[in-house]
């Protein structure tokens, strides 16, 4: 406390209260309000002149519909429109009064017929506005948060055309009739156009764009991009879509994602490594797609999913760090040539399984034994665990791989987990890390082995084979996250079938009561010790222990 303030407090004198924030440059103040939800910020404006004057004078301007702006909460249809852009033309109105840039503006609305254009010119006056103040960061929006569109609206070309713009979004707009649209941007660096219609074929050429994005547009039957310092293209066509896709000018793509695209095996093949910057390659639901074969030496991540006509997947990437696979599962024909790779792989499964299913899935992941991790996402956790009677005839898949982890619903029966933990260890005797994500939550088992030791007198279960299981060499458990049952039911089934089992260590702060009739004490990260044969004598000496040394 100050020495001013403890005067003033010992003479009861009145603090005089100053109003800080009003103080603030008005950029200052712009930004506050521009960070706050739409809602706060209107409420802030109201407060004083001088926050009122900032907000109308703001370089960025949103208006959006689904926000209720303009008092349009109670109304629907026509009236809700006819509300709303009211609102934007009185804000507009007093701003025209003021000589202030216009960096970014916003529009989102909706629209419920085509006829709601037709009887209010408000939408195309408020699009001028932001025209004709020179505008960089433009973004239209007829969509908004709504999955189905229920109206396109018709786009004024004067958009197309000016100068000033750097970022343009449009979404929900068409061109009528439709027609080629061939753009030159002399500045633009970001260009996306979603849900619009009435394009055949697009063709755009710019020496500024670093960003496109195509997603969902209606018609369009061919995509030409001749931007040679394009980072990042996106495309993604509708179910039925047809659209070919030329970005062969734009040596500088970093990212390119085509989903829905008619891209070719050959195009993969011979145009993929001219694009040495290229990190990140994605192609989804491309029905042309055989034989994938991609070579690039700067690929770090490649997403392959639901190409439904796939037979083959050849992959050569010094640099690749992520594979992702999804879809139906196919012959064992993945070829990744990398010397380290994290794989995800996304399998669709049908209910009941086909009668090949299991050979079928083994010679599948046989193909990522070399990966330094493995994902696996599978909506049916049984698909995962591979009969008892087919294991004597099979080797493992994963042999070499020491990093396992399973996305889907975890098993709630006893018996189903024992079984899913049984049967992943059979892809991989020597796991290090057995990991289980169900939503946010994930559980994991860490293996410590001892595989020097013996085993000519050991278990008959695999005498024939040339791997021995990991029952053989199964030296420590870790568990990890797992609630007290099932605790007890790993703690149990372990001590069961590991023939040198050593110890089993919790390394979670849950109650360990379940655990404790089985032979763990309750402290954290206790463990058994001793071969685990006779649990009465660890539960024994550890109560001699508590006796002996209180």
């Amino acid at each position: 406390m100050t020495r001013n303030r403890q005067r003033r407090l010992m003479n009861k004198e009145p603090i005089q209260e100053i109003d800080l924030i009003s103080e603030l440059p008005d950029p200052i103040i712009q930004h506050i309000m521009s960070s706050l939800p739409y809602k706060d910020a209107a409420r802030m404006s109201i407060l004083s002149k001088r926050f009122a004057s900032a907000w109308i004078s703001s370089p960025t301007i949103i208006f959006d519909e689904t926000l209720n702006m303009g008092s349009c909460l109670e109304l629907t249809g026509k009236q809700r429109l006819n509300s709303f852009l009211s609102y934007v033309g009185e804000f507009l109105s007093r701003r025209r009064r003021l000589d202030v840039s216009l960096e970014k503006f916003s529009f989102c609305f909706r629209l419920n017929n085509s006829s709601d254009q037709q009887s209010n010119g408000g939408i195309e006056n408020a699009i001028s506005y932001a025209i004709e103040n020179n505008v960089k960061e433009l973004e239209l929006d007829v969509v908004g948060k709504r999955s189905k569109l229920m109206a396109h609206y018709s786009l004024p070309m004067k958009v197309l055309s000016a100068h000033s713009i750097i970022v343009l979004s449009l979404k929900g707009f068409m061109l009528e009739p439709p027609q080629n649209l061939a753009l030159d941007f002399p500045s633009i660096k970001e260009l996306r156009l979603e849900k619009c219609k009435g394009m055949q074929e697009l063709s755009v050429s710019s020496q500024s764009l670093k960003i496109v994005v195509l997603e969902f547009c209606q018609g369009l039957e061919k995509v030409e991009i001749d931007a040679p310092n394009l980072e990042s293209f996106s495309f993604g066509g509708g179910a039925n879509s047809s659209c070919s896709v030329d970005v062969t000018a734009c040596m500088s793509l970093e990212y390119l994602s085509l989903k829905n695209a008619e891209i070719t095996d050959e195009w993969i093949k011979h145009e993929i490594p001219k694009f040495i910057r290229l990190e990140v390659f994605k192609v989804g639901r491309c029905r042309l797609l055989k034989n994938f074969h991609v070579s690039n030496a700067n690929l770090k991540t490649l997403e392959i999913s639901d190409c439904s006509n796939l037979q083959k997947i050849e992959i050569y990437s010094r640099s690749l760090y992520t594979f992702v696979y999804g879809g139906q599962l196919m012959p064992s024909r993945v070829f990744i040539y990398s010397p380290s790779f994290h794989a995800k792989v996304s399998l669709s499964v049908d209910d009941p399984l086909p009668y090949d299913w299991f050979s079928s899935l083994r010679d599948f992941l046989s193909c990522f034994d070399h990966c330094k991790e493995l994902e696996i996402a599978c909506s049916i956790e049984m698909a995962l665990i591979f009969p008892i009677d087919s294991r004597d005839s099979l080797l493992p898949p994963l042999y070499d791989l020491k990093y396992l982890k399973v996305v889907g619903k975890f098993p709630t029966k006893s018996e189903d987990l024992v079984d899913l933990v049984d049967g992943l260890l059979w892809f991989s005797h020597c796991l290090t890390v057995l990991s289980f994500v169900s939503g946010n939550k994930e559980k994991s088992l860490k293996f410590e082995y001892d595989i020097a030791v013996a085993i000519d007198e050991d278990l008959q279960c695999c005498y024939s084979m040339p791997i021995k299981c990991w029952r053989h060499s199964l030296k420590k458990v870790t568990v990890e996250n797992f609630d007290d049952r099932e605790n007890t039911i790993l703690q149990r089934f372990f001590s069961q079938k590991a023939i040198r089992l050593e110890a089993i260590s919790r390394e979670d702060n849950g109650s360990a009561d379940a655990l404790a009739e089985e032979g763990v004490s309750q402290d954290y990260g206790s463990v058994i010790t001793g071969n685990i044969e006779d649990l009465g004598d660890a539960i024994m000496a550890n109560f001699l222990d508590e006796e002996l040394n209180p």
